[in-house]
C-alpha cells in the first residue's frame, strides 16, 4: 500500500513539474511569430523589387538629364545665334575677300591766298580789303569703290566749284605798281578722278586712311583778265575801263596805266582741262557691315575737307 502511494505521488510531481516547465518555455519564447518561411521574400522577389525601383529611379534621372540637355541646347543656340545677329552689323573684313561699294562724296574746296603767294604772286582787293580764302566752294558727286585687304580704289565723277566772286587783282612779286590785272574767275568743272587709299585698322570699325588722287576736270566758265590801275601807294584801285583798249588818253588819265596794248576782257584759255592731283589723309568708320563713312582732308591744287558715305554690297 505504501509502495503504491509513493508511486502515485512521484507520478503527480513529475506531471506538475513538466507542466511548469512547459509554461516557462512558452513565456521565454514570447508571443507566437508568423511562419518565417511563409513571410520572408525569396531572392527572386527581392531582385524584382529592386529592379522595379531602380527602373523608376533611372527614368527620373533620364528625364532630368533630358531636361538639362534641352536647356543647354537652347542656351547654346542662343549663344550661337547672337553672333549671327552681330554679323549683320559686323565690321570684320576678310583680307582675301574683295568688297564693292557705291556712295557719294561732299567736299569743301578752298584755296587760301597765302597758298597762291607761295608761287610768287601778289594779290590785292579794292580799298585794301583783306580776304583769306581766294576759292571757297563745294564739290559733290557719286563714286564707286573696290576694296581688298585694306586698300581702296575709288573712281568718282563729281562737280567742283573752282570760281571766286570777289574782285581780285594779281601781279608778280617785284613788278611795278602799274602791273595789276583784275582776274575774274567763273570756272567750274566736272572732275573724273581715281583715289588710291590705304588704311590701317585700329579696330574692326575704325581705321586711319592715307593715299593720293589723280584725275582731270572738264571745265566750263571763263577766266577773264583786265588791266587795272593803282593809287599813289601802289595799291590796286579798280580795273581800267574797256574804252582804254583804243583810247590812248587813258594812260594820262590813270597815271600811266591802262595802256592800249593791255588786256581788256581777255579770256585766259591756256588750260583746256583742269589737272587734279591731291594727297589724302583721314579716317574710316564702319558702323555696319553694309555701311562705311569716310572723313578726310587733302591738299594738292588747293585744300579740301569732306566726307564720303558708302554702301557696301
Amino acid at each position: 500500500m505504501k509502495a503504491t502511494l509513493v508511486v502515485f505521488v512521484f507520478t503527480l510531481v513529475v506531471l506538475v513539474a513538466g507542466a511548469v516547465q512547459a509554461q516557462t518555455d512558452a513565456e521565454a519564447a514570447g508571443p507566437e511569430t508568423p511562419n518565417a518561411e511563409a513571410e520572408t521574400p525569396t531572392d527572386d522577389e527581392d531582385e524584382a523589387f529592386l529592379k522595379g525601383g531602380g527602373e523608376e529611379e533611372q527614368t527620373e534621372k533620364d528625364k532630368e538629364t533630358e531636361d538639362d540637355a534641352a536647356y543647354l541646347e537652347d542656351r547654346e543656340k542662343a549663344e550661337i545665334e547672337a553672333p549671327e545677329e552681330e554679323k549683320n552689323i559686323g565690321r570684320y573684313e576678310d583680307p582675301k575677300t574683295p568688297f564693292y561699294s557705291v556712295g557719294a562724296r561732299v567736299r569743301w574746296l578752298m584755296v587760301p591766298e597765302w597758298f597762291i603767294k607761295m608761287f610768287g604772286a601778289a594779290i590785292d582787293h579794292p580799298k585794301g580789303e583783306e580776304r583769306h580764302l581766294l576759292v571757297s566752294n563745294i564739290g559733290a558727286g557719286p563714286e564707286f569703290t573696290y576694296r581688298k585687304d585694306g586698300f581702296d580704289i575709288t573712281a568718282a565723277i563729281w562737280y567742283a566749284g573752282l570760281n571766286w566772286t570777289a574782285t581780285t587783282a594779281f601781279k608778280e612779286d617785284g613788278e611795278d605798281d602799274n602791273s595789276w590785272e583784275v582776274v575774274e574767275n567763273d570756272m567750274r568743272a566736272i572732275m573724273i578722278t581715281v583715289d588710291f587709299i590705304w588704311s590701317t585698322a585700329l579696330a574692326d570699325w575704325f581705321a586711319i586712311t592715307y593715299g593720293a588722287g589723280l584725275g582731270l576736270g572738264i571745265k566750263w566758265g571763263d577766266i577773264i583778265e583786265t588791266d587795272s590801275w593803282a593809287d599813289e601807294n601802289g595799291r590796286f584801285v579798280e580795273k581800267c575801263p574797256v574804252r582804254c583798249k583804243t583810247d590812248v588818253n587813258c594812260a594820262n588819265e590813270y597815271g600811266g596805266t591802262c595802256q592800249v596794248d593791255e588786256d581788256y576782257g581777255t579770256v585766259w584759255d591756256k588750260v583746256p582741262v583742269v589737272p587734279w592731283v591731291n594727297f589724302l589723309f583721314g579716317m574710316r568708320f564702319k558702323p555696319h557691315r553694309h555701311f562705311a563713312i569716310y572723313v578726310d582732308a587733302g591738299f594738292g591744287l588747293g585744300f579740301q575737307w569732306g566726307g564720303r558715305l558708302a554702301y557696301i554690297f
